[in-house]
């Protein structure tokens, strides 16, 4: 394999030059693909994340239960399993929980959209 530097060309590199600009093209591609990925990487990472999630409480089966998790939450004893700074959504004297996991992800939309305090 030719590795070409940027600063620097390979020696006698004018007797086969075709063979430098196809490297030199493989190069720039590879680099800018590379720039690419981490572009969307940091974007996905600067973009605004969902506020609530869904936390799966359970085995499967008819204990399973779904709880709802905030994750700009600032709680100082977060519940068994959850890990410490989030806060579940508690409503009404108890924390809202579903059995089914379609009503949980409409809830959870919900809840991210505003509609649901």
């Amino acid at each position: 394999m030719l590795i070409v530097r940027p600063d620097s060309l390979p020696r006698l590199w004018w007797l086969f030059p075709w063979s430098v600009c196809r490297q030199l093209h493989k190069n720039a591609v590879a680099l800018r693909e590379l720039c690419d990925r981490q572009d969307a990487l940091l974007k996905d990472k600067a973009g605004p994340r969902p506020r609530w999630s869904i936390w799966i409480s359970g085995v499967a089966g008819p204990d399973r239960k779904y709880l709802f998790v905030d994750n700009d939450g600032k709680c100082e004893n977060g519940m068994k399993g959850i890990k410490y700074g989030t806060q579940v959504h508690f409503y009404d004297g108890a924390f809202t929980s579903f059995k089914d996991a379609e009503a949980a992800i409409v809830f959870c939309d919900r809840l991210n959209k505003g509609e649901i305090k």
